[in-house]
C-alpha cells in the first residue's frame, strides 16, 4: 500500500526521520497527476491550452463574504486563545479571531472538485473497471449522492484560471503565464495563431486552480489518487458548524491534496496573492519553472499561510519551539475549534480523513489508471527542460 500526499509516494516502512526530511525537500521524483506539487509526482504531460481570451461567458458564483482585514490586530496576543500545555514551549495557540471569522461564513457547500486529464475517466472503460477507481471517485459518488462531483480536465482548469483573471483575482499577465498566449493574428501554419509563449506546467496550473476554486466556490478539493470509504456525513458530522478541514500528513505538515472550506475564505485569497507575486517574478524555460519552485508554490506556501493565519505563527517560529511535529497543532484544532475546523492524522491510504480500516481493509494501487493515461514523472520532465536534456 502507498499513502499518497503532496504528490509524494510514501512507503509503509517510511520512518519518522524520512518524513521530516520530506517536509523540507525541494525536488520531486515520482507521483501523481494534478496533485499538489509535493515531494514527488507522476504527471500526465498534456498539451497546454494557449489562449489570451478572457472567457467572459464563464458564469461563476460571486466570491463569498468579505472580512475585515486580518491585519487589524487579529494576531495580537490578547486576541489569541490561550492554550496551556506542557509541550507547548512558545504558547502557540489557535487564532480566536480567525475562528470567529470562519464561523461567519456560509457552511461548506456540497461540491467536490477533482482534477484529471479525462473528465469522464470514471465512467468509461477500461478505467471505470479498475479497483482503484471503484474505491476512489465511484465510492465518493455512491456514498454522497447529494454532493456534486466535478472532474476538471486541462481545458477546464485553464477556464478556472481565465475566470479568475476576469474576476481580477489574478492579473492578465499571470493568466497568460499560466495558460499560455497566442498572438491572435492567424499567421501560423494553416492559419493558426502563433504561440507567443507556452503555458505553465499542469502541476503549477492545478496548484493555483485549487486555491481559486476554494475561494470562489468552496467545497472539497480532492486529488484524484485519494481513496474514499466514508460518507461526508461521517467526515463532517456538524455541517452547520464546520467551515474548513485541515488534516495532517503523519503530523509532518497539513495536507494539500485534500482541502475543504466555505466559499469566500480569505485565507485562500492570501495564498493566491502571494503565489501571484512569486509566479510573475519566477524564471521560466519553455513556460516552466524549476521543480523546486513548483514545490514552493504548492505545499510550502500552503502550510506557511495556515501557520500564520490559523495559529498566528510562521514556520520558523513553529520549528524553533520544537513543534515541527504538527501533532500539537492538530490537537489544538480538535480541542479548541469547536469543530469549526476538523482535522485528522493521516498515516495510510486507508487511515485518513475520508477512509478508515474498518470500511477499507486494504488499499488499492492506482498504477493501472495512470498507465492507461500515460502519466509520467512530472519532476523528470521539468528537470530535463532545465538541464537541456
Amino acid at each position: 500500500c502507498y499513502f499518497i500526499n503532496r504528490r509524494s509516494v510514501i512507503q509503509p516502512d517510511t520512518t519518522t526521520d524520512d518524513l521530516l526530511l520530506l517536509r523540507t525537500a525541494r525536488h520531486a521524483d515520482v507521483k501523481s497527476h494534478y496533485g499538489s506539487s509535493g515531494v514527488g509526482g507522476i504527471s500526465f504531460h498534456s498539451s497546454s491550452r494557449d489562449s489570451n481570451e478572457d472567457s467572459d461567458d464563464q458564469d461563476r458564483n460571486a466570491v463569498g463574504p468579505q472580512s475585515q482585514s486580518h491585519d487589524e490586530k487579529e494576531n495580537s496576543p490578547d486576541q489569541v486563545k490561550e492554550v496551556e500545555r506542557s509541550s507547548n514551549k512558545c504558547n502557540i495557540s489557535l487564532n480566536k479571531n480567525y475562528l470567529k471569522y470562519l464561523s461567519s461564513l456560509e457552511p461548506i457547500p456540497q461540491k467536490v472538485h477533482i482534477f484529471f486529464p479525462d473528465k469522464n475517466y470514471w465512467n468509461k472503460e477500461p478505467s471505470k473497471s479498475f479497483p482503484f477507481v471503484e474505491h476512489s471517485i465511484l465510492s465518493l459518488k455512491k456514498l454522497n449522492p447529494d454532493w456534486n462531483v466535478t472532474v476538471y480536465d486541462d481545458a477546464m482548469i485553464d477556464d478556472v484560471i481565465r475566470n479568475a483573471a476576469h474576476l481580477n483575482l489574478i492579473s492578465r499577465e499571470e493568466r497568460d503565464i499560466l495558460v499560455g498566449k497566442k498572438d491572435g493574428g492567424g499567421g501560423g501554419s494553416g492559419g493558426n495563431d502563433v504561440v507567443v509563449h507556452k503555458g505553465a506546467h499542469v502541476v503549477e496550473r492545478s496548484d493555483i486552480a485549487r486555491l481559486l476554486l476554494m475561494y470562489t466556490e468552496g467545497g472539497l478539493y480532492l486529488d484524484s489518487d485519494r481513496l474514499v470509504s466514508k460518507s461526508m456525513e461521517d467526515v463532517i458530522p456538524r455541517p452547520s458548524a464546520t467551515r474548513m478541514c485541515l488534516p495532517t500528513f503523519n503530523d509532518v505538515n497539513f495536507c494539500q491534496d485534500l482541502i475543504c472550506s466555505s466559499r469566500g475564505n480569505d485565507l485562500f485569497l492570501d495564498m493566491i496573492k502571494e503565489s501571484s507575486k512569486i509566479r510573475v517574478a519566477a524564471k521560466r524555460r519553455n513556460g516552466w519553472i524549476k521543480a523546486g519552485g513548483l514545490y514552493d508554490l504548492g505545499p510550502v506556501l500552503y502550510n506557511r499561510h495556515i501557520l500564520i493565519r490559523v495559529f498566528g505563527e510562521d514556520e520558523k517560529t513553529f520549528d524553533k519551539c520544537g513543534n515541527d511535529d504538527f501533532s500539537l497543532a492538530r490537537d489544538m484544532i480538535v480541542t479548541d475549534s469547536d469543530e469549526v475546523i476538523i482535522t485528522a492524522k493521516e498515516t495510510r491510504c486507508n487511515d485518513a480523513l475520508l477512509t478508515d480500516q474498518a470500511s477499507l481493509p486494504k488499499c488499492y494501487g492506482r498504477e493501472d489508471l495512470y498507465d492507461a493515461y500515460g502519466m509520467k514523472p512530472w519532476a523528470v520532465e521539468v528537470n530535463a527542460i532545465w538541464e537541456n536534456k
